[in-house]
């Protein structure tokens, strides 16, 4: 029993490890996007590309992460992302042209689909569902902490040093993390994928008779990719562009953007351990109703966003940032519930790993459109004409939630 436990709490520190160390590489471009920009390393078009390069290549690696995730040892794909990443990072500032960031930011996204289908499919084989919900709660907020480490760093290291240095950084911090994980993970998992001591003791879901496309399609798969795309639009899209946002809008300098925006995690984590916590009740521990909710809250935060996005005062300013992390922590939620929840409930099947893969893929879809669509509406029309496009967007993720409400309840009463 207490192999089990030691076991089963060492696998979820390391996956932590692993998770907080690729969001801290996926990040730095666009943490110091406004700075690269402003020293004519890349314009905003490129730059634009470049983020949905990655995005791009990170949902179509979902896919293939998530197949291979279910065949192959999750741990040595989880090392090949970091050291790729690694590798992506070291030659992003020194390539000659600003072009050929784009080729290396796409391997960037691939080799960060390499870490996320099999953190789930580690934590699903070996944890009970209610586990597996806590798990991912704290691997999801390894994520968030990298990311508040990433903004208040960044600044620091730009002031002392440059931009580059963030990268470099970054480099070091994979090679790193990738040793302690795959050295550590041995330990516990040795040759297998099981600790010693641990059976898989995941709930077998019944099985409905059919292919697996069959059951995914039963559960309302198909509407609820959509959802997750919208989501994953909005969480990327003002992650990567509210220093750009801010920096523009309101006149302020380039550090004051990257840092200010360190308090979008903060909401982030909070909102997820609130969320967690009305998971186990009736109305979020359906995982689609709770998402849809959430997109509506956020739809009516961005009214008052846009009215206030190019008001040049202090107050108008304070207030779009709080509005903005409050969007940003809808979002991070709806993420935790589509994408770290609703994956553990096919379990059964054989194929969390396909299943959070194909989810994961959405995400970066709408990631991907969010990343150049939003570059290219600030540029022609504005903030105020961007923000008012979320409201649009975020109808969208409700209407289609409410589309695939009945199919997945019913898929959850089977």
């Amino acid at each position: 029993m207490e192999i089990k436990k030691y076991s089963n709490k060492a696998i979820v520190a390391m996956c932590t490890i692993a998770y907080f160390a690729s969001y801290f590489s996926r990040k730095t471009f666009a943490v110091v996007m406004v700075n690269m920009m402003q020293d004519g390393a890349v314009d905003r078009g490129v730059a634009g590309i470049v983020g949905t390069a990655l995005f791009v290549f990170y949902g179509a690696g979902q896919l293939v992460s998530g197949y291979l995730g279910d065949k192959l040892s999750p741990k040595y794909l989880m090392f090949s992302g970091l050291m790729i990443s690694a590798a992506c990072n070291l030659l992003l500032p020194i390539v000659p042209s600003q072009y050929l960031m784009i080729p290396v930011w796409a391997l960037n996204g691939f080799a960060q689909a390499l870490l996320w289908p099999p953190i789930v499919r580690i934590l699903s084989d070996n944890l009970s569902h209610e586990k597996y919900v806590t798990a991912n709660l704290i691997v999801t907020c390894g994520a968030h902490v990298s990311t508040i480490v990433l903004y208040l760093y960044a600044p620091l290291c730009i002031k002392w040093w440059s931009y580059k240095a963030v990268f470099f950084s970054s480099t070091l911090f994979c090679l790193v993390a990738g040793a302690i994980f795959l050295l550590a993970m041995g330990v516990v998992l040795g040759k297998g994928e099981k600790p010693e001591g641990v059976s898989k003791i995941a709930p077998r879901a019944e099985l409905v008779e059919g292919s697996v496309w069959q059951v995914l399609k039963g559960s309302g798969i198909l509407h609820i990719c959509v959802c997750i795309a919208v989501m994953g639009f909005m969480r990327d899209g003002i992650e990567s562009w509210l220093p750009t946002l801010y920096s523009e809008a309101f006149g302020r300098d380039s550090s004051e953007s990257i840092l200010v925006s360190v308090a979008l995690p903060i909401f982030s984590i909070i909102s997820i351990f609130l969320v967690r916590i009305i998971h186990k009740g009736r109305v979020f521990n359906n995982e689609v109703r709770g998402a849809g909710i959430l997109f509506a809250i956020s739809a009516v935060l961005c009214v008052p966003f846009a009215c206030l996005v190019t008001v040049e005062n202090t107050a108008a300013r304070v207030i779009c940032l709080i509005l903005a992390g409050l969007v940003s922590a809808c979002m991070h939620s709806s993420n935790f519930l589509l994408i770290s929840c609703l994956p553990g409930r096919f379990a059964g099947t054989g194929k969390s790993a396909t299943v959070g893969g194909l989810c994961n893929a959405c995400t970066y879809v709408g990631a991907a459109v969010s990343m150049y669509g939003i570059a290219l509406v600030s540029e022609h029309f504005g903030w105020r004409p961007t923000v008012i496009s979320w409201i649009a967007i975020l109808a969208l993720g409700v209407i289609f939630a409410c589309l695939a409400f009945k199919k997945y309840t019913s898929f959850l009463k089977k």
